[in-house]
């Protein structure tokens, strides 16, 4: 089976947080919840990288730049850094690039002129050598 992602080449996940989401007053998620989202982009990585989900083994780095919040529209990017024989090293990024501003109306939101990075992070995953599947 032959790769559909190489070394650095970037894999992206847009989306939109619902309010069923909202942790804390104010509309805002919980730090956890970005944290699951390069979950999945970490895991979409593995499966184009290896043909294998893989293991989360370490998050080597995380920092929270800015509080998410319902209605916020997310890309969350991620590309391999560096391959071991079982590990890859992942870095991840999350910005938002749709946020509700409530002004004038509830439903009144901005497109922002550039993606605001609201957290990034380095996360290890791990595939043993029998599951790892793919190849150049």
């Amino acid at each position: 089976m032959k790769r559909s992602v190489q070394v650095g080449e970037k894999v992206t996940l847009r989306l939109r947080v619902s309010e069923k989401d909202v942790h804390y007053a104010g509309g805002l998620v919980n730090g956890a919840y970005v944290l699951g989202l390069f979950g999945d982009v970490g895991t979409e990585l593995m499966i184009r990288f290896d043909g294998d989900e893989g293991l989360l083994a370490a998050y080597n780095s995380i920092s929270l730049k800015s509080p998410v919040r319902a209605g916020d529209f997310l890309e969350v990017t991620g590309w391999i850094t560096r391959v071991g024989n079982t590990s890859r090293t992942i870095a991840l990024e999350a910005r938002r690039y749709i946020t509700v501003t409530g002004d004038p109306f509830e439903s009144s939101a901005d497109c922002l002129s550039a993606p605001e990075l609201v957290a990034e992070a380095e996360m290890v995953s791990v595939v043993r050598k029998p599951q790892q599947r793919c190849s150049d």
